[in-house]
């Protein structure tokens, strides 16, 4: 009986944790990546920045997920933390490489969209 009683106390928080996850985000505000501007968009980037920013990024708690990059820059992005570093002014993601670099080195190929939401990382 007392194995009981400890296997419940265990597992309570447990079920607590599941339904305050459950309730997070509304529907609206869950970002589907499969749908504009990157239809063909499979993944997004796990964390590139593993502890060090790099020369060209500050830490930042809560960065986002939606940092602009060569390609695209958002009006607005969901409020999920993702990762801890954001570009420094003039700098964009480069989602290649994987780090910041100067607009200006962007390909001259690309021409910036802006859109409502263009969602680069986990």
């Amino acid at each position: 009986m007392i194995w009981f009683k400890l296997l419940c106390l265990l597992l309570l928080p447990a079920f607590l944790i599941k339904s305050v996850m459950s309730t997070g985000f509304a529907q609206e505000h869950i970002l589907n990546h499969e749908v504009d501007p990157d239809p063909d968009r499979v993944k997004y980037i796990w964390n590139p920045f593993p502890g060090f920013c790099g020369e060209n990024a500050t830490m930042m708690r809560c960065a986002g997920v939606c940092p602009e990059t060569c390609a695209f820059k958002s009006l607005k992005c969901p409020s999920f933390c993702g990762v801890n570093c954001v570009c420094k002014p003039d700098y964009v993601f480069d989602e290649k490489l994987q780090l910041c670099i100067l607009k200006s080195d962007c390909s001259p190929d690309i021409k910036q969209k802006i859109v409502q939401t263009y969602r680069v990382f986990q």
